[in-house]
């Protein structure tokens, strides 16, 4: 009897031990999937401050990163023949660069020509590219820690990218180059309306390429510069020596870099200022000698 009360005892400590535990995850999910924490953000455009909140977990759209904020309207613009980008300002030569480059971009998934104009014409086939702080021609290196934000409104009217640096136009029109879809029973392009605000969360967004132990030419570098772009990385790290090859032409000790596989000094210059154009900053490593394998 005595033995049954005890395994009584034993059974119903149990019992309510895995009760409460169930209830404490029963909890723990359920809050995880109601309680939702959302953070709001300060945000300076046209000299105004604007506060919003994040609502990127609702909106389902195809960019990365993704952005810190969006407002998207259950509607499309089709792209068309006589789409046009134009500057509101008159561009330097960074930017006409950087507009030729993207209108190949929207050509290649449009399959239709996209147009650069100065002269501002009413038509909801235009992005207005507005970016007050364009100057001057001098080609600045990209700092970390520069104003890379950006606002890109698409409207029925017409499409707008403000920002007040020439990186913040780049990354508005990697955005606009992402939202970009085609319907594929009718081979349409269109993109959806939005009014994205937006700014990177990390000021040091970088890629590292062993180049030492694993050669690549000057035609991978450029596709991969124009791969981090498009996804708005700002930094590529190039390892460059190492006990596999010394990667950069010498021209005082010409026995140091590697015979076959490497980088003439005109190479890294080119390189720098292809990375430049689209506000990458490449940061080389050179180890030195008391850097030793075994």
């Amino acid at each position: 009897m005595t033995l049954l009360k005890t395994l009584f005892k034993i059974l119903s400590a149990s019992f309510i031990t895995g009760f409460v535990i169930i209830l404490y995850l029963f909890y723990q999910n359920t809050s995880s999937l109601f309680f939702i924490n959302e953070n709001s953000y300060h945000y300076d455009v046209n000299d105004y401050l604007l506060e919003y909140k994040n609502n990127s977990i609702l909106t389902n759209i195809n960019v990365i990163p993704f952005p810190q904020f969006i407002d998207k309207k259950n509607s499309i613009l089709v792209i068309v023949n006589g789409f046009r980008i134009i500057s509101k300002q008159k561009p330097t030569k960074d930017l006409e660069l950087t507009l030729r480059r993207y209108s190949k971009y929207i050509s290649l998934l449009t399959g239709i020509p996209i147009e650069i104009e100065r002269k501002l014409v009413s038509s909801k086939h235009n992005l207005i590219i507005d970016c007050p702080s364009i100057k001057s021609n001098i080609n600045k290196y990209p700092k970390l820690g520069e104003d890379e934000s950006y606002r890109l409104n698409i409207t029925k009217i017409g499409s707008y990218l403000y920002a007040s640096s020439s990186t913040g136009i780049i990354r508005g029109l990697s955005t606009f180059v992402q939202l970009i879809e085609r319907d594929i029973s009718s081979e349409k392009t269109y993109i959806p309306l939005v009014n994205i605000i937006d700014r990177p969360r990390f000021m040091w967004r970088g890629l590292l390429l062993d180049v030492s132990r694993h050669w690549m030419p000057v035609t991978v570098i450029e596709r991969t510069l124009n791969a981090m772009e498009l996804s708005k990385l700002n930094v590529l790290h190039l390892h460059l020596s190492d006990d596999q090859g010394f990667r950069v032409e010498s021209i005082e000790y010409n026995l140091l870099h590697d015979r076959k596989d490497f980088f003439t000094q005109k190479d890294i210059q080119y390189l720098v200022e292809y990375a430049r154009q689209r506000r990458i900053r490449i940061i080389p490593e050179f180890d030195i000698p008391g850097h030793t394998t075994r």
